[in-house]
């Protein structure tokens, strides 16, 4: 008797282990939780590379997509050299661009023979650089920007190109216009492969999760309120599919033991199941949830599928890249930064330049960033994002004037543990004050246990009154931008 009570038991444990933590509806997705780990990431890297690289670059402006894809093959592409580059800019996560703009996708995939591994540079681009990322113990995000195109070949010049545009495209066979079930099948089957295979710590998705970007972009919402008299079409993913997809990424990471995080833009889904994505902007003051923002390191001077290279825009360099690293992590977010390749798959010489130098401020200095959560103030001075939110930083016609100009009188703050660091984003020179700290303020007389300036070994000479806290900086600088002040409390 007691025997069967036994086998009974793990019988039962067995069922109940069995039991997915998640269902497919967003009362039971709000359980997620976001990695503690996350908490710390601050920086990744991550790259557009496809034919529309070649078509940027390429003299034939006529050339199509899937002449492209022919003629784009990857000779020097190598993921060891992309992995070495990304650890040396001092990036935490990276990864690759699995899926962009069209049905061809960067992994080797059984559904589909569109795919780099078996066209154009024959390369199985989602395999090698998980591997190599891994290597370097850095966590792994997959990226997925397919949009409307997201079944089929890649170009209208193919004689079986399903048009999302026309009434009588194969796309539009079914439910009052909006996609056919075969094609949202075929969306499904590609992105649960594609996490169940390479297992990526994050999945971030664009327009094609759920494009409400769109509708803000086009004035027909505002921050999940939907305006009269917009109309009302909205390109997405349904939510049934949508639910399906989380609920199988989150019980295949719990079923291996693993934590996922699952990033997505704008209001696709309901808030507190994933984090949310602002592309190529910023927003305004320190945000109550942890964020990110996906920066094209590429300045928006030509658009143009503007994340894959292109000649024409120039790359920002490293002082920017910290300046807007800074101030996002100041407010509670994070960046992710694309590095867009050439054609052959080398990186230019200024981008090689300017991510080494933005790794070795991060060596220096990056205990102000890595791992740290945000202070009651985010910071102080005079400037800050005046035009927040998606392509602010890279607007169709306003050529990047968006990008905030900071200054020697900006100051960010971030903490970890006892620590508060105030980092300065220009040399103050003999002085800096900062007014946030006087002991009229959050920190009492006495609060302050010592101050150092990272990078340098003098012993640094300050008073704190109750307006301000007054530092004397060295002669020399410890780096060539943003300065970082330790501040040691009791």
């Amino acid at each position: 008797m007691k025997a069967l009570m036994v086998a009974s038991f793990v019988v039962a444990v067995s069922v109940v282990a069995e039991q997915p933590r998640y269902e497919p509806n967003w009362t039971s997705l709000r359980r997620h939780e976001m990695p503690e780990w996350m908490d710390g990431m601050k920086f990744g890297i991550y790259c557009h590379w496809g034919p529309q690289t070649i078509q940027l670059t390429n003299k034939d402006k006529e050339l199509d997509r899937l002449q492209a894809l022919e003629l784009w093959t990857g000779e020097k592409f190598d993921a060891s050299a992309w992995a070495d580059l990304f650890e040396k800019a001092g990036a935490q996560f990276a990864g690759p661009v699995a899926w962009h703009g069209s049905g061809l996708l960067n992994w080797d995939s059984e559904f589909s023979d569109w795919t780099t591994a078996k066209k154009g540079p024959k390369i199985d681009i989602v395999g090698e650089l998980v591997s190599e990322i891994r290597k370097r113990d850095m966590k792994v995000l997959a990226s997925f920007h397919n949009n409307y195109t997201i079944w089929g070949p890649v170009s209208k010049s193919d004689p079986t190109y399903l048009d999302p545009d026309k009434e009588d495209s194969p796309l539009y066979t079914a439910n009052e216009g909006r996609r056919d079930e075969k094609l949202l099948e075929g969306w499904y089957a590609r992105m649960a492969e594609a996490a169940d295979k390479y297992k990526p710590d994050m999945i971030w998705v664009d327009t094609s999760f759920g494009g409400t970007v769109g509708s803000e972009l086009q004035g027909r919402s505002i921050s999940g309120r939907h305006l009269p008299g917009k109309g009302n079409e909205l390109r997405t993913i349904p939510e049934p599919y949508q639910q399906q997809y989380l609920a199988h990424l989150f019980n295949s990471a719990a079923k291996d033991g693993r934590e996922v995080e699952f990033i997505y833009k704008s209001f696709d889904i309901p808030p507190g199941i994933g984090m949310r994505d602002i592309e190529n902007g910023s927003l305004i003051g320190l945000q109550y949830d942890p964020w990110m923002a996906d920066i094209n390191m590429a300045h928006h001077m030509e658009w143009g599928t503007p994340w894959f290279y292109n000649p024409n825009n120039p790359m920002k360099d490293a002082n920017l890249l910290v300046d807007l690293l800074v101030d996002l992590v100041s407010k509670n977010g994070r960046m992710l930064l694309s590095i867009p390749p050439l054609a052959d798959g080398t990186f230019t010489e200024d981008q090689v330049t300017q991510l080494t130098a933005l790794g070795d401020w991060l060596r220096l200095n990056g205990e102000a960033i890595y791992d740290t959560v945000p202070w009651s103030y985010f910071g102080e001075g005079p400037t800050e994002e005046t035009n927040p939110g998606h392509h602010k930083h890279g607007i169709w016609d306003e050529k990047d004037k968006y990008i905030p100009k900071w200054t020697k009188d900006d100051i960010r703050f971030t903490q970890n543990g006892k620590n508060l660091y105030a980092i300065v984003l220009g040399w103050p020179g003999e002085a800096l004050s900062i007014r946030t700290l006087g002991h009229a303020g959050k920190l009492y007389p006495g609060d302050i246990q010592s101050i150092s300036l990272l990078g340098s070994d003098e012993k640094m000479e300050w008073e704190q009154t109750a307006d301000t806290l007054t530092v004397k900086f060295p002669k020399e600088k410890p780096c060539d931008f943003a300065y970082v002040l330790k501040i040691e409390r009791n």
